[in-house]
């Protein structure tokens, strides 16, 4: 079974990027990014296998060490696939890499086959808006992105696991402010 670690944007803040992935499911341009339990995020992570119980003691440790994270949204960005992926880019800081390298690091021992793309030296952060659709769609779906006003300012509000094929949440831990 596949596992992501996000980190869940804070749920008002991110309100900007809920509607416009929302705007695009309803115009059908890309399929609904979002399901119940599961809001706009940064993928840390992803592992073909997680030991999701030893884990979450490590992802809760992680998390309360973490303070204010915040991201700045400062541009949208196209993963150039066969299937596109139109995404909103944070700055990239020096606080959002060492969490980054500090969770792979943590949880190396505790899952197999980590993606590529999420590895440190690899990883582009970025919370996706449209991804699974035809590539002739691909200049409405940014028309529609390009609705969103930045640089948006949203502070990360919890570190937390996913599942999916079947996508769920398994657990999340909150992320205190600073």
């Amino acid at each position: 079974m596949t596992y992501a670690v996000v980190f869940y944007l804070d749920p008002l803040l991110s309100l900007p990027i809920h509607h416009t992935i929302q705007e695009l499911a309803r115009k059908k341009i890309a399929p609904l990014l979002q399901s119940e339990g599961i809001q706009p995020h940064i993928t840390l992570a992803i592992f073909d296998t997680l030991d999701c119980q030893t884990c979450e003691t490590k992802v809760a440790g992680l998390a309360k060490r973490l303070k204010g994270v915040n991201l700045e949204f400062v541009s949208v960005g196209i993963f150039h696939t066969e299937s596109p992926v139109v995404y909103l880019a944070p700055t990239v800081t020096q606080e959002l890499l060492a969490s980054h390298l500090e969770l792979h690091s943590m949880l190396a021992g505790h899952a197999t086959h980590a993606w590529e793309l999420y590895l440190p030296g690899n990883w582009v952060p970025h919370c996706s808006l449209a991804m699974e659709f035809p590539p002739r769609k691909l200049h409405k779906a940014i028309q529609i992105c390009m609705r969103i006003k930045l640089p948006l300012s949203v502070p990360v509000a919890a570190l937390g696991v996913v599942q999916f094929e079947p996508l769920q949440p398994v657990y999340d831990y909150a992320i205190e402010g600073k």
